[in-house]
């Protein structure tokens, strides 16, 4: 149904990295994220600016999940 940046099937964990484009989808961003939350899956977000100039920070954020 939707295609993920990034997806673990062990953690039930989808990583989005998200680019300018999705300053104009917020409302489109949320419903998917929504109807992926249904099936048990948790969703986190990455600005591009993040994974760029801060990933030391990204990666501690995720070893929360591992």
């Amino acid at each position: 149904m939707f295609i993920a940046d990034f997806y673990c099937a062990e953690k039930r964990l989808l990583i989005e990295i998200d680019g300018k484009i999705h300053d104009e989808q917020k409302d489109y961003d949320k419903i998917r994220t929504e109807i992926i939350k249904t099936q048990v899956i948790k969703v986190v977000r990455f600005r591009n600016e993040e994974i760029i100039n801060n990933i030391e920070n990204v990666i501690e954020a995720l070893k929360r999940y591992f």
